[in-house]
């Protein structure tokens, strides 16, 4: 089961979200989170937001060291991801 985390938005209207995952960046000492609601952007990709997770607060992520943490890991879990549904196609298991 996802852990889901549910944001209001700017007019008061719920929406909810699978969270990805959360880490701690030991140099900051700060908690991160990265979340879906897999709609898709422009490109084709996932739609992925990321942010500072303070308590029960979401704060914007603003230097470029946590902005590159956070992009690496997501392209770390995208990367293996797709190695895994690879293997599991090739070896013929069931998705």
């Amino acid at each position: 089961m996802k852990e889901k985390l549910t944001i209001r938005n700017i007019d008061g209207q719920e929406k909810e979200y699978d969270i990805l995952f959360t880490f701690e960046f030991n140099r900051t000492k700060k908690k991160y989170v990265a979340y879906t609601d897999y709609s898709k952007g422009d490109d084709g990709n996932m739609n992925c937001y990321s942010y500072i997770l303070e308590d029960t607060k979401l704060l914007p992520i603003e230097t470029e060291e946590e902005i590159k943490v956070v992009e690496r890991l997501l392209q770390t879990i995208t990367e293996s991801t797709k190695l895994k549904y690879q293997m599991i196609s090739s070896s013929g298991g069931v998705l």
